[in-house]
């Protein structure tokens, strides 16, 4: 007997109409009534944060690594929480500073140069899908902050709860705040705010050069965290601009990708919308199997219009590669120096 399962659920998508539509948008006025609904919309999306705390951050060590100095911080996330950070400090500051986020993995470590295990990576070493980027944009002489996301690292559940998954806590953490209207895409968005609040409180950043990077699970948490805090100056999407359809709707991806609500508001272009006419650059790679590239060039074609129709066409840009699920790196850090 055939309950016609798929079908229904394609009848979902195709009949669902969005509030929103970047499409419409053709001039400036349209884009700040289009940005003042859907942004009220979309942090009702991302549920409740965190209520505002003095960051306290702490010193835990430093370390001089080359041509900067890399320092490990904790802060305060929220009441309750202290959380873990990097921040990478360049020789010569050039006064600019970077949110830098990582995806699933081991931690915020895997992007600052840090092995698994603690160790320092040495050159020749895979450096992984994160490739080091965190320290590619220090020796660009940006300072960078880079939280321990929640559910990753250091800060997942204790080993050997019951709830406890292998490299993450994503699962247990998203589906309990869940049951209190919060999500982990929210929880994420904050520890980015905390970060960039530190940055302001440094006297060698200036705060109207911030930006953010990030790549997967760090690429939602950095356009995310760029649609919801105008303070973000620039931002670099790796390994996550797409469709929902075609990417975290049409194959298996981690719980922390959902949030609820957030398709009848508009598809994925539609929220980068709230990031025009800003600094933004897009990293896809050809062969990026849980982000297909047809996803990302549609959605792409769309945010390229939307900034043609602004005139900011020069603050867009895109780098398609011929690679996988990876940082690319070979525009993001000119586009970054450019912005910033």
């Amino acid at each position: 007997m055939a309950y016609y399962v798929d079908s229904y659920m394609e009848q979902l998508y195709r009949e669902n109409k969005p509030r929103f539509d970047i499409d419409k948008i053709q001039t400036a006025r349209d884009l700040r009534n289009f940005q003042s609904g859907m942004y009220a919309a979309y942090v009702s999306c991302l549920g409740g944060m965190p209520e505002p705390r003095p960051l306290d951050a702490r010193v835990v060590y430093e370390k001089r690594c080359g041509a900067y100095t890399r320092i490990k911080i904790d802060y305060v996330a929220a009441d309750g929480l202290r959380a873990p950070a990097y921040v990478l400090v360049p020789d010569k500051p050039n006064g600019g500073a970077v949110v830098a986020l990582a995806g699933h993995g081991y931690g915020v470590a895997d992007i600052v140069g840090l092995t698994a295990d603690g160790r320092e990576r040495e050159a020749g070493e895979d450096p992984g899908y994160h490739k080091n980027f965190a320290v590619e944009i220090a020796k660009r002489g940006f300072i960078v902050a880079a939280p321990e996301l929640f559910g990753f690292g250091e800060l997942t559940l204790a080993p050997g709860g019951k709830f406890h998954n292998e490299g993450s806590s994503c699962y247990p953490l998203t589906t309990q705040l869940l049951m209190y209207g919060r999500t982990m895409a929210g929880m994420r968005v904050w520890q980015a705010v905390c970060m960039l609040d530190y940055l302001e409180e440094r006297e060698d950043v200036d705060p109207e050069r911030i930006g953010s990077m990030g790549i997967s699970g760090g690429g939602l948490a950095s356009s995310f965290f760029a649609a919801y805090d105008r303070r973000v100056k620039a931002c670099v999407v790796s390994g996550y601009l797409c469709t929902f359809r075609d990417s975290i709707m049409g194959m298996h991806h981690c719980v922390d990708n959902f949030i609820p609500g957030i398709l009848n508001n508009g598809e994925m272009a539609d929220l980068f919308g709230l990031i025009a006419p800003r600094g933004l650059l897009i990293e896809a790679g050809t062969k990026d199997d849980i982000f297909p590239i047809d996803g990302v060039k549609s959605s792409y074609a769309r945010l390229e219009s939307l900034y043609g129709r602004l005139g900011a066409r020069d603050r867009l840009a895109i780098d398609i590669f011929d690679g996988a699920h990876q940082i690319s790196g070979a525009a993001a850090y000119d586009f970054l120096e450019s912005r910033l």
